[in-house]
C-alpha cells in the first residue's frame, strides 16, 4: 500500500484519479467531494454543493481543469478545481444518478440513473444529446469505450447492452479543449 488516505466516518461511492496529478477524488455518501494528494495522504479541497445524499460517481477531464459528479440530488456538476467550484449543473434524470464518466475526445458526459436512463451530455453546449432507454431496472453504472462509438451499461434489470453513438458525432459543437481532432482540410 501506497498511502492511506482517511474520510472518517463518512463512506465512500465513487472514486477518480487525475490523468497528470498524483490527486484522487472521492464521492461521500453525506454529499462531498474530497480532493486528496495520495503522494503525501493530504487531503486538499473539499466541495460542498451537491444536497440531499450521497455522491455516487466523480470523474476527473482528461486536459481541461474539469471534473464532473451526480449524485442523489438527481444533478449532475462540472466543477473548475482551480476556480474551486462548480461552474454548471445539467438537469433531467429523475432519479439517483449512479456514474459519470467524460469522453476522452468528444465533449460529452455519460450518466447512469435509477431512472432506468443512460444519458449524454454535451458539456459545451450545456445540453443532453441523447437519452439512452431500454432498461427496466436502475442502471448501475455505464462506460465509453476508449476506441469506439460505443457505450456499455449494466442494470439491475441483469442485462449488460452496448450501445451505438456513432449517429451523436453530428450532434457535437468542439469550441477547442475537448473535442476530437479537425480533419477538415487534411490532405
Amino acid at each position: 500500500m501506497l498511502v492511506k488516505c482517511e474520510t472518517k466516518s463518512n463512506r465512500v461511492k465513487g472514486l477518480s484519479f487525475h490523468p497528470k496529478l498524483s490527486w484522487v477524488l472521492a464521492s461521500l455518501h453525506n454529499g462531498t467531494i474530497q480532493l486528496w494528494d495520495y503522494r503525501i495522504g493530504a487531503l486538499i479541497d473539499k466541495f460542498e454543493e451537491h444536497e440531499g445524499g450521497p455522491v455516487r460517481g466523480v470523474c476527473f477531464h482528461k486536459s481541461q481543469p474539469l471534473f464532473v459528479s451526480g449524485g442523489d440530488d438527481y444533478k449532475i456538476k462540472v466543477w473548475n478545481y482551480k476556480l474551486r467550484r462548480c461552474i454548471f449543473t445539467l438537469l433531467g434524470h429523475l432519479d439517483y444518478i449512479r456514474t459519470v464518466e467524460f469522453h476522452d475526445e468528444y465533449p460529452w458526459i455519460l450518466s447512469a440513473s435509477d431512472d432506468q436512463t443512460i444519458r449524454i451530455w454535451n458539456w459545451q453546449s450545456r445540453s443532453c444529446i441523447a437519452v439512452l432507454t431500454g432498461h427496466n431496472h436502475y442502471v448501475m453504472c455505464a462506460h465509453f469505450h476508449p476506441k469506439e462509438d460505443l457505450v456499455v451499461s449494466a442494470s439491475l434489470d441483469q442485462t449488460v447492452r452496448v450501445w451505438d453513438t456513432s449517429g451523436l458525432r453530428d450532434k457535437t459543437v468542439s469550441i477547442g479543449g475537448g473535442g476530437p481532432p479537425s480533419t477538415q482540410g487534411a490532405s
